[in-house]
């Protein structure tokens, strides 16, 4: 009979699967849920994630499809795509004898059909605190052990000698992390990062140079935190790993998917040609440009380059959209 689990993770992509590995490598029991069988047989017969080939599972990694044997971890990490991650929950919850004091999300994005964040749906879904684990973390390289740092944001309803523990425990030798309570600032900054790298690949694919793009990363940092402050969150928040340092990474990274999709439709693809190049992976910037523009309109804030983002989506041109930035009106910074 197998031992009860550590943390149970909802989701079985990279990201989850890297923190997972991680994880179980640093000595917890973890368990691996996914809604697929195929999926499940696949990655329990080859300990290992077809995305994550140089990162063999711990012995103490297991992968089930059956939801009960994740509901018994005491923990829980929601690492499910972001737009279908609400839903998932709502089935889920069905399953679950009884929630656990708190649920963690690893996932970045704003819903479109509601324009919240993961922590306001999901805390209506199951009526317990929910806080996030986002930064600058590649899931290939946290995988591998790769030093990085992330940010756990937990609401102000967690007591802090819980949040310190939680800290603790989901910390390693390679993985730091930082505690947060601004879980709005933390959630924005993560989904905003993926517009922005959008822009940026794209500005890559023109080949406007490295002028152009430090200037388009830090003026899509003033984007982010006229949001992040118009909806409660801290300036902080945007200056530290959460903002920047994921920005920065998502920016200027290979790996980065939004980025390359950007770069992909800058040097002539079409939206549709871009999305097949990168093998059918979920593109999260094109998800949250539309409800990003939409939550910025409900409170009053300007987005510029969100905005050329998601005419670059509705098929305009590369060269039309860099054109519209410089040519607004001229400001002082």
């Amino acid at each position: 009979m197998p031992s009860r689990p550590d943390i149970g993770i909802f989701g079985s992509g990279a990201w989850g699967t890297a923190l997972g590995i991680t994880w179980a490598r640093a000595g917890a029991d973890v368990i691996l849920w996914s809604g697929f069988p195929e999926e499940v047989a696949q990655l329990s017969a080859g300990r290992c994630h077809p995305r994550l080939k140089d990162a063999p599972f711990p012995d103490s990694l297991r992968v089930t499809g059956e939801a009960t044997e994740a509901f018994s971890a005491p923990l829980w990490i929601s690492a499910m795509p972001t737009q279908a991650t609400p839903d998932a929950w709502r089935r889920l919850r069905a399953e679950a004898p009884a929630p656990p004091e708190l649920v963690i999300h690893v996932s970045k994005g704003i819903l479109q059909s509601t324009h919240q964040t993961l922590t306001q749906a999901l805390t209506g879904v199951l009526d317990v605190p929910v806080g996030a684990l986002s930064g600058p973390t590649f899931a290939d390289e946290v995988a591998r052990g790769v030093p990085s740092a992330i940010v756990l944001a937990l609401p102000p309803s967690v007591p802090d000698a819980r949040a310190q523990a939680l800290q603790v425990r989901l910390a390693s030798e390679r993985l730091r992390i930082y505690l947060s309570r601004d879980v709005v600032g933390t959630e924005l900054c993560g989904a905003l990062k993926n517009v922005l790298a959008i822009a940026a690949g794209l500005v890559d694919g023109l080949k406007l140079g490295y002028n152009a793009r430090a200037a388009l990363i830090t003026r899509g940092l003033a984007e982010m935190a006229r949001l992040v402050e118009a909806l409660g969150g801290q300036s902080s928040t945007v200056m530290g790993l959460a903002g920047m340092g994921d920005l920065l990474l998502t920016a200027t990274g290979p790996q980065s998917r939004n980025r390359t999709f950007g770069e992909l439709v800058g040097k002539g693809q079409s939206v549709e040609a871009a999305r097949d190049a990168l093998g059918g992976q979920i593109i999260e910037g094109m998800f949250t440009t539309q409800a990003a523009l939409a939550l910025a309109a409900e409170v009053g804030v300007e987005l510029p380059i969100a905005n050329e983002v998601q005419r670059l989506l509705n098929g305009e041109s590369p060269k039309e959209a860099v054109q519209r930035l410089m040519t607004r009106e001229l400001k002082s910074e």
